[in-house]
């Protein structure tokens, strides 16, 4: 079966495109909700309360605040969330796998075609601004990720998402019935090939 990974930075569309493929009849995963479901096993709970000194439940608020105020704590972070993630996501049998990090940690080798969903780094500063509200948690969120240009320049193709939504799904579409229809990565590439 073909696997295809979607990655992109936070705020740039990947969870629009993956509902889409999802709505088109594509089964999908995504790591951010795998991630969810991680962060509350009590072993997980248990090695947060170690890293941020607290005796009560880890909450998303403190492991943010964590991450404010000492950006190397994503480093540990990461040892004790990525390896139940990427064990969950590559037992998944989707075809369509929704993983921010792909290039941070390392993950593109288990995927036959790699779609980057970008919007550029100033529409992704203001929608993330739009979302929460403070323009330096959507600074340093983008910070704390590889840039989308980079990961642009490592894809197998791109999906701009600073366009008209009607446009964007349109490209979804296109792309999740070549998703459906292709058996290996080289049938995807000619069947999208403009």
């Amino acid at each position: 079966m073909l696997r295809v990974a979607v990655t992109g930075g936070p705020g740039e569309g990947k969870s629009t495109v993956l509902a889409r493929f999802a709505e088109a009849g594509l089964t999908v995963a995504s790591s951010d909700g795998v991630a969810q479901s991680v962060f509350v096993r009590p072993e997980i709970q248990r090695a947060l309360q170690r890293e941020l000194h607290i005796s009560g439940p880890a909450t998303r608020d403190a492991v943010r605040a964590a991450l404010a105020a000492h950006p190397p704590f994503r480093r540990r972070l990461n040892r004790i969330m990525h390896p139940a993630v990427r064990a969950e996501m590559q037992a998944t049998q989707a075809q369509v796998h929704e993983v921010p990090l792909l290039f941070e940690v390392g993950l593109q080798g288990h995927y036959d075609w790699i779609l980057v969903v970008t919007c550029g780094p100033e529409e992704q500063l203001r929608r993330l601004t739009e979302r929460w509200g403070k323009p330096e948690l959507a600074a340093q969120m983008v910070a704390s990720q590889l840039p989308s240009v980079a990961k642009v320049g490592l894809a197998d193709a791109v999906l701009r998402t600073d366009r008209p939504l009607p446009s964007v799904l349109q490209d979804a579409d296109r792309w999740s019935s070549a998703i459906a229809t292709a058996q290996n990565a080289l049938e995807l590439s000619a069947i999208l090939r403009p």
